[in-house]
């Protein structure tokens, strides 16, 4: 139980800095997805955020506004519109990214707290690498 508590309260402290940059976690793990496969369609990265393409739409428009995405395609019958990351998409990605290395620091850094850090990024990891596309 104390873990749920703490990672609430590492995730609110997180969304609150991501806000001061611009971001949210929603819009942190899309970035990340883009990263990771760029040109994804929006049904395929619907799926991999777990929320529906209309849900997306608006969020993908808002992140297009803010500069950090662009569409490529789509303009024909039946062909599906690809996301990419703009410039500004990856920098205030890699702007969150030393933000959480910052928070992780905060929180983990000392004795023990260190120790529940190392193996919860190496959990992390390893759920990573062995996730299956959807």
């Amino acid at each position: 139980m104390v873990l749920i508590l703490q990672a609430r309260a590492l995730e609110a402290t997180l969304q609150k800095k991501l806000e001061e940059i611009g971001l949210s976690l929603r819009r942190l793990g899309l970035l990340g997805h883009l990263q990771r496969e760029p040109g994804i369609s929006f049904s395929a990265l619907a799926r991999r955020a777990g929320i529906k393409v209309q849900s997306l739409h608006p969020i993908v428009a808002t992140m297009m506004t803010d500069g950090y995405v662009d569409t490529v395609g789509g303009v024909d019958q039946g062909r599906a519109a690809a996301i990419e990351l703009t410039d500004a998409g990856i920098e205030a990605l890699s702007r969150a990214h030393a933000l959480i290395a910052q928070l992780d620091v905060e929180m983990f850094g000392d004795g023990e707290w260190a120790k529940l850090g190392e193996a919860l990024t190496d959990v992390g990891e390893a759920q990573v690498r062995t996730r299956t596309p959807r």
